[in-house]
């Protein structure tokens, strides 16, 4: 089906509406681009990421760069994940359940190693690396129902329609319903849009005066039956090129040059039928629908040390820069509605895009410590401490009215949060046992709208030849807040409850060379 393609270019006023007003963006959105699943090799997951101060594993290169220099052969290796998302919802009393059940290729990476055949050389060995990650999966369905709320959908579009007196021109029919939306963005944005589609639909009725409109749908003292199912697709991975050298007996340093790639899909349709008695030709039900596409690259790098303290303890310092993305947002959308003594439902699904101009996005810096004991050559126990200053998150341009009010919005709201990881391994001839725990502090200073995270592991490599199979498996829990229509300010709904349960099982083929 052809779509066409209508591109916003006041970037500012729009994007003003569209990250305030559109239920698309809500305070979790950030955590799309600035929170990791850990992904990587099963070693790696076997042992929660505790690997700042250990290296000498492709996935412990994103934790401390110097960790490629421990290399003492070439390596290559490769793992897929099976990740299961188990979603349950708590709005209004009511509990709904939905999981996601799919496969990640979760790294792909090789390093070489060069060593130097000069024995008072500085640098005794130097190693180039180059690996992919996925990042963070995006793939997940979850819903939320319940009955009690007293605000309808439709006081979204009447305080959108009102509040920006959105001009009665914008509902002028033409010939085609699709240039008929296309014309109410011209002439009035995103609000011209949704006020279009809520005429259409009768959810609203024009007003005495330009610029006003009049509710068509329950009161307040009305209750309704809402929620919302939204499906996602995607992922935020990243390509890495490594360098790292030894420096002497007992000194490591690295660096990684990063390359992120973020492609993410969402689906959402927020739902109502009104359960009181209505008059006939008011609203009964409402079923407003948004498809958002969200596309771009990013850059950041990794420097990182790691010092021999003594022939069993090693000590690691790394920093994580911010990641610098440049992204656009597409987003298609509709509504649905039924009418009281109607039998006809009411539809308007615009076959358009709204493309938005491109914008930029800089994540927060990560600085981590690391100490890593290893006994006997037969196994060891790492320890990672790090933190990241949230509030540093910061869409541009700064000096955009939308911009503005997200950045102050992430400024007050989030915090400084740390994270820790503690892992084990413990070899058996050709077997090497691992485990490990994470926790990770809730970046919001209100927890509302995201937990702490917990986090265990466990897994098992098995040793032949210069190949190595590991397994790993890892769980993770972590509760946040949602809605029916997530607005970052004057939120009008209840909210839901959501915690979601992860469950990863990770193999891994690792061979040296």
């Amino acid at each position: 089906m052809y779509i066409n393609k209508f591109i916003f270019g006041l970037s500012a006023s729009l994007l003003t509406i569209g990250a305030i007003q559109a239920q698309e963006i809500n305070p979790l959105d950030i955590s799309r681009y600035s929170e990791s699943d850990m992904n990587g090799t099963a070693r790696f997951k076997g042992m929660s990421g505790a690997f700042g101060a250990v290296g000498g594993d492709l996935s412990a290169l994103k934790i401390n760069p110097a960790g490629s220099a421990i290399f003492n052969y070439n390596q290559a290796s490769f793992s897929l994940s099976l990740a299961n998302k188990k979603n349950k919802t708590n709005y209004l009393n009511n509990s709904e359940s939905k999981n996601y059940t799919g496969l990640d290729v979760g790294q792909l990476g090789a390093v070489f190693v060069f060593n130097s055949n000069d024995a008072q050389a500085t640098m005794r060995k130097f190693a180039v690396g180059v690996n992919y990650e996925s990042t963070k999966n995006l793939n997940n369905d979850y819903r939320i129902m319940g009955t009690g709320q007293t605000n309808s959908l439709g006081e979204y579009f009447y305080q959108l329609a009102n509040g920006y007196q959105v001009p009665h021109r914008v509902l002028v029919p033409g010939n085609n319903q699709n240039q008929d939306y296309i014309n109410a963005g011209y002439i009035a944005n995103y609000p011209g849009q949704q006020t279009y589609l809520a005429h259409e639909t009768f959810i609203l009725n024009k007003g005495s005066k330009d610029g006003e409109y009049e509710a068509n749908f329950g009161t307040n003292q009305d209750t309704y039956t809402q929620g919302k199912y939204v499906s996602t697709d995607g992922y935020n991975s990243k390509f890495s090129g490594n360098f790292s050298a030894q420096l002497g007996d007992r000194i490591f340093v690295g660096a990684n040059l990063n390359l992120h790639l973020f492609d993410y899909k969402q689906t959402s349709d927020a739902v109502e039928i009104n359960r009181s008695n209505l008059p006939a030709g008011m609203v009964k039900s409402i079923t407003y629908t948004n498809q958002l596409y969200t596309y771009g690259t990013g850059f950041s790098f990794n420097l990182g040390v790691i010092g021999q303290i003594t022939d069993e303890l090693r000590a690691g310092v790394a920093y994580e820069s911010p990641t610098w993305y440049s992204l656009r947002d597409e987003i298609t959308q509709g509504v649905a509605t039924t009418v009281v003594g109607d039998a006809k439902a009411y539809a308007v699904y615009p076959a358009v895009t709204n493309i938005f101009e491109r914008y930029n996005l800089k994540t927060p810096a990560k600085y981590t410590g690391s100490l890593a004991y290893v006994f006997n050559k037969r196994g060891l126990i790492s320890v990672d401490y790090s933190i990241k200053d949230y509030s540093n998150n910061q869409f541009r341009p700064k000096n955009d009215g939308g911009y503005s009010i997200m950045n102050d919005f992430y400024s007050t709201e989030m915090k400084t949060a740390s994270e820790f990881r503690i892992g084990g391994e413990y070899r058996i001839k050709q077997v090497s046992i691992r485990g490990g725990y994470r926790f990770e502090e809730s970046p919001y200073k209100n927890i509302k709208y995201m937990g702490d995270l917990n986090s265990f592991s466990a897994g098992i490599g098995y040793e032949f030849g210069d190949s190595r199979l590991d397994l790993a498996y890892s769980h993770t829990a972590r509760s946040y807040t949602t809605n029916v229509l997530d607005m970052t300010v004057n939120n009008l709904y209840d909210n839901a409850t959501w915690k979601m349960k992860e469950n990863w099982v990770t193999l891994s083929y690792v061979i040296n060379f």
